[in-house]
Formats: structure tokens, C-alpha cells, sequence
């Protein structure tokens, strides 16, 4: 019985010791998995982004692209609206005393002007009509003398080609008139005394170049940039036309173009009205004007879960998408997730598999061993606490050393390492995020003069009120602006996504604060002050047709037109885009 008591009170403390070390270890287990899955979620949010951002960078190059193309046909058409070749056979068929004679040349005329644009453009019909909307002349012979259905359906936007306009058309209801396209383009027939005598209209072959621009949106092996109207029509070509026809989407041989209506398959399916059209979500939020992405996920046309951004066009009528399979767009993240987890799962298994084994075979260590183990632990911790103490001190001189090499070691503000450096950083990031970029070179006014008669110390101590000065303006609030000394007497200011407005509030406010300071400058040569002043010049970047060196030396020269211009003031020199934008505004004006 002793034997039995003693064997319990034996084992009792084993048993708590390895129930503490199986919680440890699963507490520790929890923790890492815990960091790991942490982690795959900053991952994914990161995935996520750049996907948004690949996206939208494809879905505006792809818009520009469509808004280049427009504008060109519609100078190609309006151009020759306005060509004596078709006016004058314009005035021929509308007369109707005309001669056959004349009737044909005018008829071969319009044929030559429409010849080479139909080639190249692989358009599929032209008409000229009158001001009622009466064919006149046409490629499509069984339409002439008859009312045009454009006049009929799309009488609004006619009126605007009657008074003068050029337009692009789509969006026409298939349902109420199938016998037009869905996508033209019309110009007045104007004459030499400026007088509307027709309409000339082309149908867009849209499986042309209109489906080869919006093609050249897609990315990797399942994206797709495609086009739609406000009925959720879909008016460029669809890469999927064999998988819609084998899931009878489409029927055999049939175009996705203007046969496509962008809805959920499944949704579609569910609804008991037939004429109700359950458009995706990116269509519906489209088609009410909206600008958006989703990486989420959506069905889209196929029913495939897809990630995507879109965009409505009201200038042209029509609305814009590019999309990639959600699947393909995270493939790597997923991959990613499933081998870590896999690799964290098999480590915590190995790990806790060895422990109980070594905890088991050593149980039984000999005393004097764990007493070498503890010393030798104890020689570990005082020779990791030097190691760390020294880390620290390496750490802290390493920081103070970064800090001196971008700080000016007088004035105490970012020098001109800092500000090229970041204003490097910052001109990429304004050329991704398309907002235009400030930049102000500010020159204190005759520092020689300063220096040659208050004396180095004298000038020194000026240079730090100017420079506390200018920081105090408070234009710099944003993370992408910065004030920093650029050399000798020169200042720089970098301001992001500032406007015109913003840009001239800055120089005022600068200049206005180093004029308070009122620090004496006797020997200066600003008319009538003898106090400190500043000049700035000031550049806006608002593109990247622009190079950073270049609106550099238009800060520069717009710095010397203010010194020309009688110190103790600012001046703009702006790239010429910038220039129209400015609306001629005053480019120089005083503190």
C-alpha cells in the first residue's frame, strides 16, 4: 500500500509538468499560426491592390484609346461633310430639277469621298440625306428616298447634327428599332456660306477596329476589356464567343455584338419575367454613370466569378470594363496561402512529435546535467544581453548617422539629398496617380550683400529664421509635400496635387511670412524695404508628357523672372497644357 502511495505521489508532479508543456506548446503552436494567417491576409489585401490597380491602369488606356479613335473618325467625317465634293452633290440630289447627267457625277463623287474610308475602316454603310432626314444618296440603294430610322429614333442627337455638331451614336433600343446598327457616326453637310444642307451618317462596322482597340485591353490568359450601352448590350467582340455558344448563351455561329446582353446566367435563369434582363454587377452599376471596381468577386456574362473595374463614358454614350477571372487573379496568392499553411501545419506536427520524444527520452537525465545546462544558460543570457546592448547602440548611431545625411546640419530642415530624393519618389507616384506636382525654388534676395556686410555668423543665423520661417507657413501638411534647404541661399518646396490656386496661395503666403520676420537687411536692393525678402518661382507638372528636369528648369526660370521683376515676389512658369488650364491668369504678382 506505501509502495502504491508513493508510486501516485511519484508520478503526480510528471503529470502536471508535461500538461504545462503540451499548453505551452500549444499556446505557441496557436500563436505562429495566428502570425502566419495574419500575414496571408496582408498578402491578399496587397494582391488585392495591385489587381485594382493593373485593372484601372488597363481600363484608362483602353478609354483614351476609344476617346483617340472617335475623335479621329468624327475629323475624318466632319472634314468631309465639309468638302466641296459633297456639298455641291449635296445641292444636286436635293434639287430635284437636277440633270442624270449631273445626278451621276454627284452620285460617283460621294462614292469616291466614302471609297477609302470604308476600306480602311471596313465600315458597313454610309448614307447622305437631307435636313428632313431624307436618304439622298447611299451605298445601301434600296434606302434612297426614304427616312433615314435614325431621324426617327435618335431625333434628339440628329438635332444636335442639325445645329452644327459632330456626334458619335449608340445606345439605340434594338428592341424598337432592329433594323438599325448600334453605332454611327454623323456630321453636318455644311457649305462655303456655312449653311446646313444635309447630314452625312456612317454605320460603324464594330467588330473592326472598334473590337480591336477594346481588345487590346485584355490580361493575362482570362481578361477582358469589352464595351456596353445603357441597355447593357454589348458592343465589342467577346473572347469567350465558343464557350457562350457551347453553353447556349449564343446560338451557333452568332457574334456576342449587339446579340449580348450583360446579365448573371444564374439570375437570369431564376427570374419568371422573360423581358427582364438581370444585368451583372458591374453592369448595373455602370449603366447608372458609376466609375468602380470590385476585387471581391462578381458573375459576370458567363457566369464565372470575376474581379473587375468599369467606367461609364457619358461623352460618348456607352460604358467600359476589363475583367480577369478571380480564380487567375489570385492564382498565386492562393498558391501561396496553401503551401504556407500546409508547410506551417507539417512543421507544428514534426515539432510537436520531436519534442515528446526527446521530452521522454531525457527524463532521465542525470542531475549534475541539467545543473551544467543551467550555468551554460545563464553564460548564454550575459553574452546575449552584450550582444543586444551593442545591436542597440550600432542601431541607434546607425539612425543618427541616416538623420544627419538628409538633414541640413544648419538649419536643422531636409537637405538637398532629402529633397531630390523625395522629390523623385513623389514625381513617380504623381505620374502613376495622374495629379499634378508644385514645385517652388525660393532664393533669399542679395545674401551677398548680407554676408559682406553682417558677416558668415550673421548670415548663418539668417538662413535659420528663414528656414523656420518658411516651415511655419504651414503649406506643407500633406505626406507628399516637403520644405528643404537646395544650396547656399536656395530653398525648395515640393507640393503634391496642388492646383493652380493652391500653388499661388503658397508663394503668397511665403513671402508674406519672411516679410514679418522683419529681419534687418540694410544693404539689400529691394526698392523701398531694408529687411530680409525671398523670390520663388513656381512650376506645376499636371502630366507625364512632362520630365522632372524640365519643370526643374521651369521653376528656375520663372525664379529669374522674379528677381527680374524686382525681388521680394513669385512667378509662375508653367508647361503649356498647364498655361491654357491657368485660363491666362497673372503669372507674377508681389508679396
Amino acid at each position: 500500500m506505501k509502495d502504491i502511495l508513493s508510486t501516485q505521489q511519484d508520478s503526480k508532479p510528471k503529470f502536471v509538468k508535461l500538461g504545462t508543456v503540451v499548453a505551452t506548446v500549444a499556446f505557441f503552436s496557436l500563436a505562429i499560426l495566428a502570425i502566419v494567417f495574419t500575414a496571408l491576409e496582408n498578402i491578399e489585401d496587397e494582391v488585392q491592390l495591385k489587381v485594382k490597380e493593373s485593372l484601372r491602369t488597363v481600363l484608362r488606356a483602353t478609354q483614351e484609346a476609344h476617346h483617340i479613335w472617335i475623335q479621329h473618325r468624327l475629323l475624318e467625317l466632319r472634314n468631309a461633310a465639309q468638302s466641296e465634293r459633297i456639298t455641291l452633290s449635296a445641292e444636286i440630289f436635293s434639287n430635284p430639277k437636277s440633270p442624270s447627267m449631273l445626278l451621276a457625277s454627284a452620285e460617283a463623287n460621294v462614292e469616291r469621298s466614302f471609297a477609302l474610308m470604308m476600306e480602311t475602316y471596313q465600315d458597313d454603310a454610309y448614307w447622305l440625306s437631307d435636313v428632313e432626314g431624307r436618304v439622298l444618296n447611299s451605298n445601301m440603294r434600296n434606302q434612297v428616298n426614304t427616312l433615314h430610322p435614325l431621324f426617327e429614333y435618335e431625333h434628339l442627337k440628329m438635332n444636335r447634327v442639325l445645329e452644327g455638331e459632330a456626334i458619335f451614336i449608340t445606345g439605340i433600343n434594338q428592341a424598337k428599332a432592329k433594323q438599325l446598327d448600334n453605332m454611327y457616326f454623323s456630321a453636318p453637310v455644311i457649305n462655303q456660306q456655312q449653311q446646313i444642307k444635309g447630314v452625312l451618317i456612317i454605320s460603324v462596322n464594330q467588330a473592326d477596329h472598334f473590337s480591336r482597340i477594346t481588345q487590346l485591353g485584355r490580361i493575362w490568359d482570362s481578361g477582358e476589356t469589352y464595351a456596353f450601352d445603357r441597355n447593357g448590350l454589348m458592343l465589342s467582340s467577346s473572347r469567350f464567343d465558343e464557350e457562350l455558344h457551347r453553353s447556349g448563351i449564343l446560338e451557333p455561329g452568332q457574334s456576342a455584338i449587339n446579340n449580348l446582353y450583360i446579365t448573371d446566367p444564374k439570375a437570369q435563369a431564376n427570374s419568371t419575367d422573360s423581358s427582364f434582363k438581370a444585368l451583372t454587377f458591374m453592369a448595373q452599376s455602370a449603366t447608372q454613370g458609376n466609375t468602380s471596381y470590385n476585387t471581391e468577386g462578381y458573375p459576370d456574362y458567363r457566369g464565372v466569378t470575376v474581379v473587375g473595374a468599369w467606367t461609364w463614358q457619358p461623352t460618348y454614350d456607352f460604358g467600359l470594363t476589363t475583367e480577369i477571372d478571380k480564380a487567375e487573379a489570385f492564382e498565386v496568392y492562393a498558391r501561396t496561402r496553401n503551401i504556407v499553411v500546409l508547410g506551417i501545419v507539417s512543421s507544428v506536427s514534426v515539432a510537436i512529435s520531436l519534442f515528446f520524444l526527446l521530452y521522454f527520452s531525457q527524463r532521465n537525465a542525470k542531475l549534475n546535467l541539467r545543473q551544467a545546462q543551467l550555468v551554460l544558460e545563464d553564460r548564454v543570457r550575459e553574452r546575449t544581453s552584450d550582444l543586444e546592448a551593442s545591436q542597440q547602440e550600432l542601431r541607434t548611431a546607425y539612425r543618427e548617422l541616416e538623420k544627419q545625411s538628409i538633414t541640413d546640419s544648419l538649419t536643422g530642415i531636409p537637405n538637398r539629398r532629402c529633397a531630390d530624393e523625395f522629390l523623385e519618389q513623389e514625381w513617380r507616384r504623381a505620374q502613376r496617380g495622374g495629379y499634378p506636382i508644385t514645385i517652388m525654388l525660393i532664393d533669399i534676395d542679395h545674401f551677398k550683400q548680407f554676408n559682406d556686410h553682417y558677416g558668415h555668423p550673421a548670415g548663418d543665423v539668417c538662413l535659420e529664421q528663414v528656414a523656420k520661417a518658411l516651415i511655419d507657413t504651414g503649406i506643407c501638411k500633406r505626406p507628399g509635400d516637403l520644405i528643404a534647404r537646395y544650396g547656399g541661399e536656395e530653398f525648395i518646396a515640393i507640393l503634391s496635387n496642388s492646383d493652380y490656386d493652391y500653388a499661388e496661395y503658397a508663394a503668397n503666403r511665403l513671402i508674406k511670412s519672411i516679410n514679418q520676420q522683419q529681419i534687418p537687411h540694410k544693404f539689400t536692393r529691394v526698392e523701398g524695404l531694408s529687411h530680409v525678402t525671398i523670390s520663388v518661382g513656381v512650376s506645376i507638372a499636371e502630366s507625364a508628357d512632362i520630365g522632372l528636369e524640365e519643370i526643374i528648369s521651369l521653376s528656375d526660370q520663372a525664379l529669374y523672372n522674379s528677381k527680374q521683376n524686382g525681388r521680394n515676389s513669385y512667378s509662375f512658369k508653367l508647361p503649356i497644357a498647364a498655361k491654357r488650364q491657368a485660363n491666362n491668369q497673372q503669372t507674377t504678382k508681389s508679396g
